[in-house]
């Protein structure tokens, strides 16, 4: 997992629209997220499994360091001796609209988010296989915790009454790992990225995801595609878990899903060179 630049804009908005005056929350400032001290943190990383997690990986000691730029909580764990982070996550609250007028008409207006504006899970000592390279935008091997720190995330936003969890996967597997738990906002999206799911299912996902990156992947009229991060949700309120769940939005991903066709293209793949075209997915 990768985060992006601490310096880069905010989380790139596609699908839904940012609602910045309901996004401002009082907090205190030392606390993470203005709920939680350094020893409450430690608690919730050690229920969630996640510093157990690390010791069984050879980092026992690991210490907590926790800082705010503007609306923006950063939490990195760090292990003696490594200038590296185990675990480098940004979170943010934040509020927004649904950018289509007939979402409205359904009753979906403003919605509260815990966002996932960046997030480095990684082992530091690790080396990269020979069969198994860097996936794009790793620096070092994973840690193989991220099922357990996005549960514990939903949990937050749960136990604070946030309408879902947003996250805007940087890269196509990362986008693959979140889709245990979490579907994009647009359902035309999510039909293209489970179209592309479906057409790459029978190359290793490292090998899929470098594709991507590289522009390597084509569509059915020769056109190669290029990652966009969007958002992705895990609905948490009824009314968004019903919108994801409708037949309006079932619809439309089946339409998006059948309509769509990907393969790769060989020289693309292999080279690592951009298409002439290429087209967001």
């Amino acid at each position: 997992m990768t985060a992006r630049s601490a310096a880069a804009a905010c989380a790139p908005f596609r699908d839904l629209r940012p609602a910045e005056s309901w996004a401002r929350i009082a907090v205190r400032g030392d606390l993470f997220l203005g709920r939680f001290d350094d020893a409450a943190l430690r608690r919730e990383l050690l229920e969630a499994g996640l510093l157990g997690g690390l010791a069984e990986r050879g980092y026992p000691n690991v210490s907590i360091r926790m800082s705010a730029l503007g609306d923006e909580h950063r939490l990195r764990l760090l292990a003696p001796g490594l200038v590296a982070p185990l675990v480098d996550l940004r979170l943010a609250e934040a509020a927004a609209f649904f950018k289509d007028p007939p979402r409205l008409r359904l009753g979906l207006e403003v919605f509260s988010f815990l966002a996932v504006r960046g997030l480095v899970l990684q082992d530091p000592r690790g080396t990269f296989a020979a069969d198994r390279p860097c996936l794009p935008g790793q620096e070092h091997p994973g840690l193989g915790l991220f099922s357990r720190l996005i549960g514990r995330l939903g949990q937050w936003a749960e136990d604070w009454g946030k309408d879902g969890l947003l996250a805007f996967p940087p890269h196509f597997h990362v986008a693959v790992m979140a889709s245990r738990s979490l579907r994009f906002v647009s359902a035309a999206r999510q039909g293209r990225f489970e179209a592309l799911r479906r057409d790459l299912a029978l190359h290793p996902l490292g090998d899929a995801s470098r594709a991507v990156e590289a522009e390597g992947v084509v569509d059915q009229a020769g056109t190669s595609i290029a990652w966009e991060p969007a958002e992705m949700v895990a609905a948490l309120a009824h009314d968004l878990r019903d919108y994801l769940e409708s037949e309006d939005y079932g619809k439309a991903l089946g339409a998006a899903r059948e309509g769509a066709r990907y393969r790769f293209s060989p020289p693309h793949a292999s080279h690592g060179q951009s298409a002439r075209r290429s087209r967001k997915l």
